[in-house]
């Protein structure tokens, strides 16, 4: 099977990139998880000791190559002008949730791969799919396989699609005919956009991030102490403070996947509602998104955070 062959299928099916990528191990990511880890910067969302993250044979151990992908997630969203007191969710959660909606698309391409080896009378390929819920490095692979570079707010940027992209990997049984992919050099020179208007300066030089600091990391947290308490104001999931300041991700074309299509006040509800979710209401919401799995207690939680943080700064 060709990297020709796979990449119109894959522009078939509204992928937006796609890279391969060779499964020797990421050596080039081991002394930045080693750091992060001595640091005390892991969020323990990671699973997997450092060794284990970069070796694609412990997590597939027939891979012979790997495929990734990445499709935007990009939407520019009016405020809602009204009288309520609004919580954001970040744009990881709107519409679908991005783990099931990558999966699909990968699914999908390898039947069409396979339809392909049918006709061509070769034995169907066997893969793994993998949507950032493995110890794999997703950004380490999109990377490898030249879809963009590592940004200091700690996202991949492409040049295309800004970091307002999802990645998902396939690892395969059978090798691939591919050019070496040309890896991207860094793009962020002296700018220090996303660095300067972290609120709590999570983000450090030398793409570090400091997870007890950033917002995005705090929404998800199971318990949280008072200065990290201070710190929930604006979002009740996530955080797209240092993606929404960054110069790649001005002017973007809004995403073609229509899984990810959002209005306004889905992304912004008020607090009250939020407050007042049932089990149920929480599950018809907020279910089949990507915050879903954290439950109703957190969103709940940080709702009230942000409602006593307002009223203390008011």
């Amino acid at each position: 099977m060709t990297e020709e062959k796979i990449r119109k299928l894959a522009e078939q099916r509204g992928i937006d990139l796609i890279g391969f990528f060779s499964v020797e191990p990421l050596k080039e990511c081991l002394p930045y998880l080693i750091k992060r880890r001595q640091d005390g910067f892991s969020t323990g969302f990671e699973g997997g000791e450092p060794e284990e993250r970069i070796d694609y044979l412990k997590a597939y151990p027939s891979a012979k190559a790997g495929i990734v992908i990445g499709i935007s997630n990009y939407q520019s969203l009016e405020a809602v002008a009204d009288d309520q007191v609004r919580g954001q969710l970040a744009s990881v959660s709107w519409g679908e949730d991005y783990h099931r909606v990558l999966r699909r698309k990968m699914n999908d391409l390898m039947d069409a791969v396979n339809v392909e080896m049918f006709i061509a009378g070769n034995l169907p390929i066997n893969y793994q799919v993998f949507v950032d819920n493995s110890p794999l490095i997703d950004r380490g692979s999109a990377h490898r396989a030249g879809l963009g570079f590592y940004g200091k707010n700690n996202c991949l940027i492409n040049q295309q699609l800004g970091s307002f992209f999802f990645i998902g990997q396939i690892l395969v049984d059978s090798h691939i005919i591919f050019k070496q992919p040309q890896l991207v050099e860094n793009g962020c020179g002296n700018c220090r956009r996303c660095l300067d208007a972290c609120p709590n300066q999570a983000l450090g030089e030398g793409f570090s991030l400091q997870p007890s600091k950033c917002i995005s990391y705090l929404t998800q947290k199971k318990s949280l102490s008072a200065d990290e308490e201070n710190r929930i104001f604006t979002y009740l999931y996530g955080c797209d403070i240092c993606q929404q300041v960054c110069p790649y991700n001005q002017h973007l074309k809004k995403t073609r996947e229509a899984a990810f299509w959002i209005d306004p006040g889905t992304a912004s509800p008020p607090l009250e509602e939020t407050l007042a979710l049932t089990n149920k209401e929480f599950k018809i919401r907020y279910g089949n998104t990507a915050c879903g799995w954290r439950g109703k207690k957190n969103l709940i939680r940080n709702a009230q955070l942000i409602w006593k943080n307002k009223k203390r700064h008011d």
